[in-house]
């Protein structure tokens, strides 16, 4: 995320989540209403409050044609209400306040549906998220028919995996949102995020990596296979950028401009084939990042930490 004073690359960042994550639109919108209101006393905020609430109101109403979307939706307002809450009732650093929340939204929806809806809710959720997807499918299918071999494989992913890409949308958005109240507010609930090239998370999470390798590798753990590919891939993802992290702060040690790097990403995602090759490199590089500490070693400072 950029720092609090470049709006371009801010409205850049905001363009970017519309693209890959618009259907948590309304969730971040409401974190940002939430995040105002608790903020400031002022007329600008409360107004700018009012404008955000209402966008994201109105998107999760517009958009609740479906059980998952309708979930979507009342999962948003508690996140939204958490994140505001936890940042002034309890502060912690915003990596972990966003993983508090996503928790507290994760178990108030399913304790709301298990009420409304009783224990077929889960299921209700799989095969609305499938039918979302094969339609998706449906479609680049359409254009380039040789594809057809992904479609049942890519359709039951995104049934199994749809909790952990729900929970890597939501820690996008409430950083997103987290960003713009940083510009917005007269007196921010707290710091802005670091630079991108500082982004790290806590060493043990390697744990959670472990953890999943052994369910897939033992066969009496199989009824945990759903739950470890949900482990599984909010980490690797979350690995993934911190290898890109370490990538830019090196990159910038050397005098390499963002830019540069800007590029070749978007030429490693149009020719597909290199971007097979960087992502286990970033990957590799954020895991062993945990023992080698690749940043600190280049400062100069110990990587004991």
């Amino acid at each position: 995320m950029p720092a609090r004073g470049r709006i371009w690359l801010l409205g850049g960042a905001s363009v970017g989540f519309a693209l890959f994550a618009y259907n948590m639109f309304g969730l971040a919108a409401l974190a940002l209403a939430a995040l105002l209101l608790v903020a400031g006393k002022g007329a600008r905020e409360l107004t700018l409050a009012g404008v955000a609430a209402a966008a994201g109101l109105a998107f999760v109403v517009l958009n609740a044609v479906d059980p998952f979307d309708a979930a979507v939706g009342a999962y948003s307002g508690v996140v939204a209400a958490a994140f505001a809450g936890g940042a002034v009732l309890a502060p912690v650093p915003v990596w972990r306040q966003a993983v508090r929340a996503t928790a507290w939204g994760a178990a108030a929806t399913g304790a709301l549906g298990l009420a409304l809806r009783g224990t077929g809710f889960w299921s209700e959720l799989q095969w609305s998220v499938m039918h979302q997807a094969s339609t998706v499918v449906r479609e680049v299918i359409e254009r380039w028919p040789n594809s057809f071999p992904i479609y049942d494989p890519l359709v039951q992913f995104f049934g199994t995996a749809f909790p952990a890409l729900v929970m890597l949308q939501t820690l996008a958005a409430l950083a997103l949102a987290w960003q713009w109240h940083q510009r917005l507010a007269a007196n921010p609930l707290g710091p802005p995020l670091a630079p991108f090239r500082q982004f790290r998370f806590g060493d043990h999470w390697v744990w959670g990596l472990v953890v999943t390798l052994l369910v897939w590798a033992v066969p009496k753990l199989a009824a945990l296979k759903g739950v470890a590919l949900n482990l599984g891939l909010v980490l690797s993802v979350l690995y993934c950028l911190r290898g890109a992290a370490i990538v830019a702060a090196l990159a910038g040690g050397v005098g390499v401009p963002v830019w540069t790097l800007l590029v070749v990403t978007v030429i490693a995602v149009a020719l597909v084939l290199p971007l097979l090759l960087l992502i286990p490199g970033l990957w590799t590089l954020g895991v062993f990042d945990t023992w080698l500490a690749f940043r600190q070693r280049r400062a100069g400072q110990s990587p004991v930490r």
